[in-house]
């Protein structure tokens, strides 16, 4: 079983022309962090707020897509020029699980069952309320557990500030809290706190859950 991430950005209409090309460059230098940490990753940004990657091993999509999440709302830009849904939710973003009939970066071509079951659940996410994180998978027996795990960390992450959201996303990277604290310029105490305030056992214990299924 592959992975694949569809997404797109909240409320980018109101970032600056500025601000659009700032988080494109920052989004593929994130795309270039988790290629090298995950061997076989490939995402790529389509007509400036839309976003696709391909997971080779599925058991990483959601800690990916929780990283991609993470790091759009840390993202600092002009604060003015931020829309309040981008600062609260950041990006909509669905995880499809399933086979890929094509994948070929040089072709620049993504195509199968888990990319169409992605792209599907980023359509149905119309509004916020309706959810801004989905778990897609033809198997009726995780298809209603993920699909809660899913809902539950997306509440979790959606209340998260910029700073509470840039520690989880070092959390997940897996770097420990005196590394976090060097690369935040803040006391460990500081990312203590942060780490609690963000509820960071919750989404643990989701992560966990979701890396022991064998797909």
């Amino acid at each position: 079983m592959q992975a694949t991430i569809s997404a797109d950005i909240i409320s980018s209409t109101s970032i600056s022309k500025e601000g659009t090309i700032e988080l494109k460059r920052k989004i593929d230098e994130l795309f270039q962090l988790l290629e090298t940490k995950y061997p076989g990753f490939w995402g790529r940004q389509i007509k400036g707020d839309y976003i696709e990657c391909t997971i080779p091993n599925a058991v990483d999509s959601f800690r990916i897509a929780l990283i991609i999440k993470a790091f759009i709302k840390s993202t600092q830009l002009n604060r003015s020029l931020e829309n309040k849904k981008f600062q609260t939710y950041g990006i909509r973003i669905a995880i499809g699980i399933g086979e890929m009939r094509i994948i070929d970066k040089v072709a620049n071509i993504m195509d199968g069952e888990a990319i169409y079951l992605s792209g599907r659940s980023v359509e149905k996410m119309r509004t916020p309320k309706k959810g801004t994180l989905k778990i897609n998978i033809n198997n009726t027996f995780y298809r209603s557990s993920l699909h809660t795990i899913a809902i539950l960390t997306d509440a979790i992450m959606n209340n998260a500030t910029k700073r509470q959201s840039e520690v989880i996303f070092y959390k997940l990277l897996s770097k420990k809290e005196c590394e976090i604290a060097k690369e935040m310029k803040i006391s460990q105490a500081g990312v203590n706190k942060h780490t609690t305030s963000a509820q960071w056992y919750c989404i643990e214990e989701a992560l966990n859950y979701f890396e022991r299924i064998k797909f």
